[in-house]
């Protein structure tokens, strides 16, 4: 035993030590046994064979040079490649597959695309014996990269590729926004105004020296809108004002300020033309400054305002939100109570965001025992039948459930209020709109510069800009169509400021001769700045409640007029009329604009709502269309029989479902965020439409007036309708109004100077001139003909003036 005890650790001494000994063997030789230092080893010995065997300076050399002429400055990319290999070999990046092979693609991409870049450069530089002029700065590989059209096209794919492998997530927002881009530019009219430019600039350089560099010839041939720059054209230079038509005439842009466009003449005709002293001295230069305007027709003197004169649309710079974050927490919400949906479209507006969800599917299962070919039931590991989860019914969502969920969307969300379409109009889709952070302004200019309003500008007078929907479409409507329009909104919703645009937008696009307004405004605060605009009807704006039963019975006058007009010619409506052939002058559209229903509700109930209801029933035809508004949408204000003549109604926000329901028979104006943000409900629609409606500050308004009321317009204006009126008023209250005019009156004393400048007066003249009604003018012309200024009446309406020294009249 002692033997045995002694021989065992014996044998395991001898074991270590041969163990030992094998692996100082083994790590001796496999540390120079890697290819790592065998194959530098292999080829410092090749290259060393090479250098005793050749010239190797020579060798060198060539060597050099057909890298350099191989391969240029794309050595740079060959050792870019080779840094990025060593790098994701020593950091491992290999181990992931799917994101390195991204990458690697990624990289290859983006170093062709700059190899192909230096072989577009012929630059001429020399290096060593290779000259860069003829082989480019990649060399030959990089020269035939980009050679012909499809292998630039392909290089620029390159950029492409590499971009969107190397950098996903902005590439894909880049191309999300880059449409956007282009179409608010296209909108804006950048491109027209660069190209413009550009071609300025090109017939400037192109232009010869000393040609057209003392004057400034000016053609009234065309009439365009001028840009702000052209008026300090003029300065500094003397003009020569060539008009196409005759300056003699009443007409004349010479005599009315019109805006003329700036032509110049070729060389033939500077070298041929008469000296100042020879021109006649009504075309020396224009009796006014010229006006930013367009002239209308040459026959009628009407010059329409320039869209500079409303302000310019500033870039939103409001922070973006991030849209698909919030389209997945509105997943995520909808998911958590057990609704499947899918965020299947975003669109972005000035005001709200809308996230079309598409409803998923309520799928049940059953779970069915598994079972042997002899039908005895198969036993799992823990001795339990083992069962096949077998999906037995699959239905859709239904829309109820989503729209169940509005508030806990809105708590999710962090939204002050959110409102739900279900479903969009057209769409497969319930829209989700969540309002944004910041709201756009959406300025009028904005939209009257678009495609389709310049395209509804065409076809009516009565085009109107009401601004941008859910996702910045602008949106814009013919008043003839609608044909009457109902608005209704709290205080503060942007109600006035809707119905100014609406004003101001016939106002850009119609002459007095062709679209005239009747304001009644019993607030005396929204409407009276328009008083003195030559569109008018009436020669003021009604602001007392007694004269507006008046007013609406002239208005009922004029539509009776017209119906016999109409009967005469044998035509059914106005734009027969103005086209037939044996009318020559033609009858203007009327619009009646009512600020405030609710007060003429309550002076007047039922003689109101009568006219109203009248006029909105058969007044379509003769072109007298209504625009109503209150901030009191009641059933005592908008009654059953008033809101069934209205098809068409703006709702804003209001504060309840009860006054969204009396406006527009349903609910949703009540969610809505004020400010302009507004439900728009046409004719030809079966739900209304969201929309950010337009601004139109004070500034333009008042800039708008004073372009029609100024002086060159003032011997154009057409008469107004205060006779029309004046009986209305009359014949309310029973009889002759009462109208009483002293012999010392001041306005008498007026008229008296007025007379006796002219040959010839009428009470249309004192109308004008003296800015009276029609009865007090012919009370004057009374008085005047007591005292033998004028003499009796003869043919019309005209007196001849039999005292006083008097002139032509150029009325």
């Amino acid at each position: 035993m002692a033997a045995r005890a002694r021989t065992r650790p014996r044998t395991a001494r001898a074991d270590t030590s041969s163990r030992g000994r094998k692996r100082k063997s083994r790590f001796s030789i496999a540390k120079f046994n890697r290819p790592g230092i065998v194959g530098p080893v292999a080829i410092l010995a090749v290259l060393a064979a090479a250098a005793i065997a050749f010239d190797g300076a020579e060798v060198g050399r060539s060597a050099r040079d057909w890298l350099l002429r191989t391969f240029g400055f794309g050595l740079l990319v060959v050792l870019a490649w080779a840094l990025y290999g060593a790098a994701a070999s020593w950091r491992g990046w290999y181990l992931d597959r799917g994101p390195f092979l991204r990458r690697t693609g990624g990289v290859v991409a983006a170093g062709l695309f700059a190899w192909g870049l230096f072989g577009l450069n012929e630059a001429p530089w020399t290096a060593w014996n290779v000259s860069f002029q003829e082989v480019s700065l990649g060399g030959d590989i990089g020269r035939r990269l980009v050679s012909g059209f499809l292998g630039k096209l392909a290089w620029i794919s390159l950029f492409i590729v590499a971009a969107s492998l190397l950098a996903p997530g902005p590439t894909r927002w880049f191309a999300t926004h880059a449409p956007l881009w282009v179409e608010e530019a296209w909108e804006r009219r950048l491109p027209h105004r660069g190209a413009a430019a550009f071609g300025r600039w090109v017939q400037f350089i192109l232009r010869r020296p000393g040609e057209n560099d003392d004057e400034i010839v000016i053609g009234a041939g065309s009439f365009e809108r001028l840009e702000p720059m052209g008026r300090t054209a003029l300065e500094g230079a003397p003009v020569i004002f060539r008009p196409s038509i005759d300056p003699a005439s009443p007409s004349s842009p010479v005599g009315t300020g019109a805006a003329a466009a700036f032509t110049p003449l070729p060389a033939e005709e500077l070298e041929l033309e008469e000296p100042a002293a020879e021109v006649p001295e009504e075309e020396e230069e224009p009796s006014e400054p010229l006006q930013l305007g367009l002239e209308l027709e040459p026959k009628s003197g009407w010059q329409l305002p320039a869209i500079e004169m409303l302000t310019a649309p500033q870039p939103s710079i409001h922070r973006k939100h991030d849209n698909a974050a919030r389209a997945q927490l509105i997943v995520d919400t909808l998911a958590s109570f057990g609704v499947d949906a899918t965020v299947v479209e975003i669109n972005e507006g000035p005001t709200v965001t809308q996230f079309g969800v598409e409803p998923g599917w309520e799928v049940r299962y059953k779970d069915v025992p598994l079972r042997e070919e002899n039908g005895k039931a198969l036993l799992g590991p823990d001795g339990r039948p083992r069962t096949e989860r077998v999906e037995v019914s699959r239905t859709r969502v239904r829309v109820n459930k989503i729209t169940a969920l509005q508030n806990d969307l809105a708590l999710a969300l962090a939204a002050p209020s959110l409102r739900i379409e279900a479903p969009v109009p057209g769409r497969a889709i319930v829209g989700i709109e969540v309002p944004n952070d910041a709201a756009t302004v959406v300025t009028m200019r904005a939209v009257m510069e678009t495609k389709e309003f310049a395209d509804l500008e065409k076809k009516t007078k009565l085009a109107i800009a009401l601004g941008k929907g859910v996702s910045g479409v602008p949106v814009v409507a013919d008043l003839g169509k609608m044909p009457h329009l109902l608005i209704a909104g709290a205080t503060g919703s942007g109600k006035s400021v809707c119905m100014n645009s609406i004003i101001a937008g016939i106002m850009m696009n119609a002459t007095p001769d062709q679209v005239r307004f009747v304001m009644i405004d019993p607030k005396r605060v929204e409407l009276t700045s328009y008083s003195g605009i030559p569109h008018m009807a009436f020669s003021e704006v009604i602001v007392d409640m007694d004269k507006v039963v008046g007013v609406l019975q002239a208005v009922v006058g004029e539509m009776e007029a017209r119906y016999k007009k109409f009967a005469g010619v044998a035509v059914r409506n106005i734009e027969a009329y103005n086209k037939h052939p044996r009318i020559l002058k033609k009858l203007p559209y009327w619009v009646v604009i009512i600020d405030e229903l609710a007060d003429l509700m309550m002076a007047a109930p039922f003689e109101v709502e009568k006219l109203i209801c009248r006029l909105a029933q058969l007044a379509r035809a003769t072109g007298i269309h209504l625009v109503v508004a209150t901030q009191r949408p009641s059933v005592d204000v908008v009654t059953g029989l008033i809101k069934a003549n209205f098809p068409t109604r703006i709702a804003f926000a209001v504060t309840s479902q009860t006054d969204s329901r009396t406006i527009l028979d349903m609910g949703g104006a009540e969610k809505l965020l004020g400010r302009g943000d507004m439900l728009y409900m046409p004719t030809d629609a079966a739900k209304p439409i969201r929309i950010q409606g337009v601004y139109l500050s004070d500034a333009e308004v008042e800039r708008l007036v004073e372009f029609w009321k100024d002086e060159r317009f003032g011997e154009l204006a057409p008469e107004t309708a205060d006779a029309l009126l004046e009986e209305a008023l009359a014949a309310q209250n029973g009889g002759e109004a009462d109208i009483e005019v002293e012999f010392d009156d001041p306005v008498v004393d007026r008229a008296r100077a007025l007379a006796i400048q002219h040959q010839r007066v009428s009470p249309s003249l004192f109308q004008r001139r003296l800015k009276v009604g029609y009865l007090k003018a012919a009370k004057i012309i009374e008085i005047l003909e007591d005292e033998g200024i004028v003499g009796p009446r003869e043919d019309g309406e005209s007196r001849r003036v039999l005292a006083g020294t008097a002139v032509e009249d150029p009325a």
